[in-house]
């Protein structure tokens, strides 16, 4: 003859097992990692879009150095400029300047963007370099009246030193000789 086997068995169990637990820390763990992941990969777009931003305003200052120096323009002082670190003060701040003298100021106020000058102390660049890839800015003409501005700076991206850019054209207007 066969015995029933009890609907409930006489040994329950009661609480959490040791496996359970072990689970439960495990997907909580990689919860945890992947906020942090999100978090960091966030600041850095933070940062890169900062540095977009800060190319742009860049690019809007020598646009509008340009716009007032028309004369200069005109004459080519600004073709194919680029900003360097051994650029030299020609002193227009001080004394009245004819177009190419403020053309050659407006480079070295630009460049005084992106490179140290004459050992300043604690100098923060708008945009960054680094030893593979040397922030720079450049004027090109495209055509009669249209500029190229072109800022190239680094960033770390994926662990990796790389070069960032951002161009702008713009155009400056016909520029007529003066009479």
């Amino acid at each position: 003859m066969r015995t029933a086997l009890p609907l409930y068995p006489r040994h329950r169990q009661r609480g959490v097992g040791l496996i359970e637990i072990l689970i439960t820390i495990i997907l909580l763990s990689i919860g945890f990692l992947a906020a942090a992941r999100m978090q960091v990969e966030g600041m850095r777009f933070s940062q890169s879009a900062y540095y977009q931003s800060q190319a742009y305003f860049l690019a809007s200052d020598m646009m509008n150095r340009m716009r007032t120096n028309v004369e200069g323009v005109r004459d080519g002082f600004y073709d194919n400029i680029q900003t360097s670190a051994s650029a030299q003060d020609p002193g227009c701040t001080a004394s009245a300047c004819d177009p190419q003298e403020i053309a050659l100021q407006d480079v070295f106020e630009w460049g005084g963007y992106f490179h140290e000058r004459n050992g300043e102390v604690n100098f923060i660049p708008a945009l960054p370099s680094s030893d593979n890839v040397t922030a720079f800015a450049t004027v090109v003409p495209v055509d009669a009246d249209i500029y190229t501005v072109r800022m190239v700076w680094s960033e770390i991206i994926g662990g990796e030193d790389k070069a960032q850019e951002l161009s702008v054209n713009f155009a400056l207007g016909r520029v007529e000789e003066q009479p």
